[in-house]
């Protein structure tokens, strides 16, 4: 990361929102056996997926927009 990024206004956002991501991927990869969990886990794990793909997304955006400010 060049010092441009490092100091780039949006860098608390993305790091913020790579955060969450990484906090969201870390609890749907937990040892889960899909056939023995309840139904209320199944739904736990795709409204933590959702929050991982929107985390996704906004990080993506915000790589692209600190990108595009620097070159």
């Amino acid at each position: 990361m060049s010092d441009h990024e490092e100091h780039h206004p949006l860098r608390p956002n993305l790091t913020a929102t790579e955060q969450q991501l990484q906090s969201a991927l870390e609890e749907v990869c937990e040892e889960t056996v899909i056939e023995e969990a309840p139904t209320d886990e199944l739904i736990r794990i795709e409204e933590t997926l959702a929050v991982a793909s929107d985390a996704a997304k906004r990080a993506i955006s915000l790589r692209r927009r600190i990108d595009s400010d620097i070159t």
